[in-house]
């Protein structure tokens, strides 16, 4: 394995410049319910879990609308952005939902099964959160989502016989399927590559 050459720079405000165009970062969409009962989304890209138990997962945030929801009732979705997703994402990234409904592009959900939540249709994947710890760090708002229901698709659904078959599952699970998208700061959106 060579060495790579580096070099020390005071990172001010470039750190996250740096982090978000040379750190790959699945894109997501993180779904809450306004005070009206209508559904909110927002792009996020700052996302992580805790494997538990209790399974987490965690976002971090600047989105003001999506924040005070979280906030007022303490649930959230997580969905997983496909390349088909890009449009939608792009667009629910870019407007404000305190300006009002992000509507002007249309997609189809339904609630979630065990909290009321968005699940969209077109996502591989998608997680419904309940709220279990928050911590702010300057902007932004980190939340942290007890898993209590996951929608996968149908054709990546693991067997769940026994431990096993989840492991022989694991080894051929193919990341192409689901199409993932990564988000870099500047040139938006990739696919996931190929297997090394």
């Amino acid at each position: 394995m060579k060495s790579i050459k580096k070099q020390s720079i005071p990172f001010g405000g470039i750190f996250h410049h740096v982090v978000w165009t040379i750190t790959p970062r699945p894109v997501w969409i993180v779904g809450t319910r306004n005070e009206d009962g209508t559904q909110n989304l927002s792009t996020i890209t700052c996302v992580s879990n805790t494997p538990g138990p209790p399974e987490n997962i965690i976002v971090s945030m600047t989105a003001r609308r999506t924040i005070a929801n979280i906030q007022r009732t303490g649930e959230f979705s997580v969905n997983l952005c496909n390349a088909e997703m890009a449009s939608l994402a792009n667009y629910v990234g870019s407007v404000s939902g305190v300006d009002g409904a992000k509507d002007n592009l249309p997609y189809d959900f339904t609630w979630g099964d065990k909290i009321p939540v968005p699940v969209l249709d077109a996502s591989h994947c998608v997680f419904e959160c309940k709220l279990s710890h928050t911590h702010v760090v300057g902007d932004f708002h980190t939340f942290f989502g007890e898993v209590v229901n996951l929608h996968i698709d149908e054709d990546l659904t693991p067997p769940t016989e026994s431990q096993e078959a989840m492991r022989e599952w694991f080894k051929v699970l193919d990341i192409h399927k689901t199409d993932p998208m990564v988000y870099h700061s500047v040139l938006k959106y990739y696919r996931v590559g190929e297997k090394i």
